[in-house]
């Protein structure tokens, strides 16, 4: 055997291990897909199958399902839920609202009462003096019947009927007033209970507050170290005094025209005006 046959033999035998290779790669690789796809459980280092796979995914696929659509059914009853609440709250509102309402009527109705006590009582006090006058007037006359000797006793009779019945209207009228000072004192006590001053004007009510000066422009404006948070507003009125020599001057007396929640600016009013406005004066809401 030549050269070139030994080479041929030699590259055949390499061949040969070479696809031999192959044929035993291919065989270790090779996979049975029908048991891939068919097996029902897993085992030896195999997984299961495809096609259980594939079932087990479907039936939690349907059991995710009917858990959204519970999920579902249960935000709707939920929102129902949430929708009855709302309206029960808005209709609790709307009775709250009704009741503030009728409060305030109430409140305007027990003021205005009051005012109507007031005024009769204004005019008891005077019907009860033009009656006192009458009084008067019928005791002269009665001292004048007895000076007059000669009248008839049935003058004097009349004349003691009308006194009488005088008399009667007297303590008629003097029951009703004590009855109408009795119902002002009871507004009065319920007023001053609430912190109302009944001699106030109306929107000028201020609770009793005591502060400082903490400037003093010169175009007449004054901070104060009351606020809004001590229950200060516009248009409510202040007063400042100065302690000299042991005791309280007044200065002056302001309008609040703007208010922040810690103070207050304030502006002089001129009639009021006593002397200048100094840093560290006493301010009150309400003169003792």
């Amino acid at each position: 055997m030549n050269l070139v046959g030994k080479i041929f033999v030699v590259l055949i035998l390499v061949m040969s291990l070479v696809f031999m290779g192959f044929a035993v790669a291919v065989y270790a690789t090779h996979k049975n897909w029908m048991e891939a796809v068919n097996r029902p459980e897993a085992g030896e280092g195999k997984p299961l199958g495809l096609k259980p796979q594939l079932a087990r995914a479907q039936a939690l696929e349907k059991q995710l399902r009917e858990e959204l659509d519970a999920l579902k059914n249960e935000t709707k009853s939920l929102e129902i839920d949430r929708q009855a609440s709302l309206k029960s709250l808005q209709s609790t509102l709307d009775s709250l609202r009704q009741e503030h309402d009728a409060l305030q009527n109430s409140e305007a109705a027990l003021k205005q009462s009051e005012r109507q006590a007031v005024l009769a009582t204004q005019n008891a006090q005077r019907m009860l003096d033009r009656a006192l006058a009458e009084i008067d007037t019928l005791r002269t006359n009665i001292f004048e019947a007895y000076a007059e000797r000669d009248k008839t006793f049935k003058d004097s009779v009349a004349l003691t009927d009308k006194l009488i019945e005088k008399e009667s209207e007297v303590d008629r009228l003097k029951a009703n007033k004590i009855g109408l000072l009795a119902r002002v004192t009871a507004y009065k006590m319920a007023a001053e209970k609430q912190g109302v001053d009944i001699n106030a004007t109306p929107g000028n009510v201020a609770i009793p507050l005591d502060g400082i000066v903490l400037a003093s422009r010169s175009n007449g404006l004054v901070e104060i170290s009351l606020g809004s948070d001590d229950g200060v507003q516009r248009g409510h009125e202040a007063f400042i005094s100065r302690n000299q020599g042991g005791e309280s001057k007044f200065v002056a007396k302001i309008e609040i025209v703007k208010t922040t929640p810690d103070k207050s600016v304030g502006k002089v009013i001129p009639s009021y005006r006593k002397g200048p406005v100094e840093r560290g004066d006493r301010v009150v809401t309400k003169l003792p």
